[in-house]
């Protein structure tokens, strides 16, 4: 039988790869009798787009839902999988950022989805604040539900709107992490998340993507683009503490994690 492109997530499998109705049934039969937690099978039927990250969803087989609960590091998320985008392929990015953050110190996510950044964060270290931006209806409020669920509403805030609008007007000068998590706006938002850190100082989480020929010029590929996408006065302040790939997009095209510094 031919192997299709999937992801589990919680009780739903997400056949990602287009094939003829045997061959999708065939796959989905295998893989519910393989792993007895899979309720639900489905199709995707278009890319994640739009500025809701939104992607189209066919039922195939099992519970006719979109709506599961993922389970990751100890903290639960419930998710409409066609409504609100959300990805366990970043659960390592997920607690590798949680592991950084210090006590007191103030966060903001521009582009947060259900919550799972700002959840973890929270989980991970109590002694902080983070605020959630989320512009689709949806998925703010599965962020509102997750944080409830998860019992840290003391520490995380959600807010409902466009972050560019947002940001500005609440959290100039305020915050001393910033997390960009959506590579396509990532770069017009960077330079409003510098003036959204206290005295221009602190760290700013940055996900781009870029074709890479080898790793080993990452760094200098993503100095160039710092130096395209913000002004000098920016650019000239920060250190890059680290890169990592995230995960490979297609042959060569990487989804890069990009820690800045700013002193």
């Amino acid at each position: 039988m031919k192997n299709l492109a999937f992801e589990i997530i919680g009780t739903i499998l997400i056949i990602r790869e287009v094939a003829d109705k045997k061959t999708l049934k065939e796959f989905a039969k295998e893989k519910m009798d393989k792993h007895s937690y899979i309720r639900t099978v489905v199709l995707q039927t278009s890319k994640v787009q739009g500025q809701e990250r939104r992607r189209d969803l066919k039922h195939l087989m099992g519970k006719n839902t979109f709506v599961t609960i993922y389970k990751e590091h100890g903290n639960s998320f419930c998710v409409d999988l066609e409504k609100a985008f959300f990805s366990p392929r970043l659960s390592f990015e997920r607690q590798r950022i949680a592991n950084l953050v210090k006590k007191d110190e103030k966060i903001l996510n521009f582009f947060s989805g259900v919550g799972p950044f700002g959840i973890t964060i929270a989980s991970k270290q109590s002694l902080c604040e983070v605020h959630c931006i989320e512009i689709n209806e949806f998925a703010y409020q599965y962020l509102c539900n997750n944080i409830e669920l998860n019992k840290c509403q003391d520490r995380v805030f959600p807010h409902l709107g466009d972050a560019f609008e947002i940001v500005p007007e609440k959290f100039s000068n305020k915050v001393n992490r910033i997390l960009l998590p959506l590579p396509i706006e990532a770069d017009r938002a960077l330079p409003l998340a510098f003036y959204s850190l206290k005295q221009g100082k602190g760290y700013i989480h940055w996900q781009v993507t870029e074709k890479i020929l080898s790793e080993d010029t990452i760094q200098d590929i993503v100095e160039d683009r710092l130096d395209k996408v913000t002004p000098e006065e920016i650019s000239n302040k920060a250190s890059i503490n680290k890169t990592r790939i995230i995960r490979w997009l297609a042959p060569r095209i990487a989804h890069i994690a990009v820690d800045l510094q700013f002193l």
